[in-house]
């Protein structure tokens, strides 16, 4: 499978990543599935993302910043620039619906890192520490996400796992938050949106994850349908099918779709 030369960094880390189109692979992939979270997320880019000059990364130590970088531009790759979030207006007895959208790529410009005043690295790789305060922490990852996932306290589990110590006063824990968020923005916000009809405003909340992964599954719809058949016309094996990338094998199958209306 051809990988894009469009090379693109990640801003955290720095890293030159490129990407691979989608196959029937991913596509089963996205599908079967049992629920659209990191796991997945990182499922999908083990199989679709490289670092440029081939080394080699474990992709769960990314910041959540930088996974939801890459996420977004495998959305910006298969579907465009143009991003669309569709609501519902909260006003009284209006309930229209509401379209917010932007570019990916202003949107992602709009949260780029930078320096933490009062932090310097730490000999350990990843961590940080302050100053004038013994705390020192380090970025939230992948696999931190999937850690954390199904547990009782997730934010304190995540507290304990990336901030040391972990028992610090709630003044200095604040101070650890806004120096992570300066380091590694999240991408994850509140986008605000005004309804034409009453001209209410209205949040809607974007998580690149879930909806990069929803997107992206919606499209993987048809894939049974398309092997099928593939199969049954070209006699090609599903694992031939699974193989091609998946712009071609939907050009094909509608190609086998008009056919069938059209006889």
């Amino acid at each position: 499978m051809r990988w894009n030369d469009q090379v693109f960094y990640l801003a955290v880390s720095g890293l030159a990543v490129n990407l691979r189109q989608l196959t029937g692979v991913e596509d089963l992939l996205l599908l079967e599935a049992p629920s659209l979270d990191t796991r997945l997320a990182l499922a999908l880019l083990t199989k679709i993302a490289q670092v440029a000059d081939g080394s080699e990364v474990a992709w769960d130590t990314l910041s959540i910043a930088d996974l939801d970088t890459l996420l977004l531009k495998t959305r910006q790759a298969v579907f465009g620039d143009r991003l669309r979030a569709d609501a519902t207006c909260p006003g009284r007895n209006c309930g229209a619906p509401i379209e917010v959208s932007f570019q990916v790529s202003e949107y992602l410009a709009n949260y780029l890192p930078g320096k933490a005043r009062g932090t310097e690295a730490t000999e350990e790789s990843g961590w940080f520490r302050f100053r004038d305060i013994p705390v020192s922490f380090r970025l939230p990852t992948g696999a931190d996400q999937v850690a954390i996932a199904y547990h009782s306290h997730p934010k304190q589990q995540l507290i304990e796992r990336c901030v040391r110590p972990a028992d610090i006063p709630a003044k200095q824990l604040r101070r650890v938050e806004k120096a992570m968020e300066t380091l590694a923005p999240n991408l994850a916000q509140n986008l605000q949106g005004k309804c034409s009809e009453c001209g209410a405003f209205v949040e809607i909340y974007f998580d690149p994850q879930q909806f990069t992964l929803r997107e992206l599954r919606n499209q993987s719809a048809f894939i049974y349908e398309d092997i099928h058949l593939l199969a049954m016309y070209y006699q090609w094996s599903e694992t031939s099918i699974l193989a091609l990338p998946r712009q071609r094998r939907m050009q094909y199958a509608e190609k086998l779709r008009q056919t069938r209306r059209s006889a």
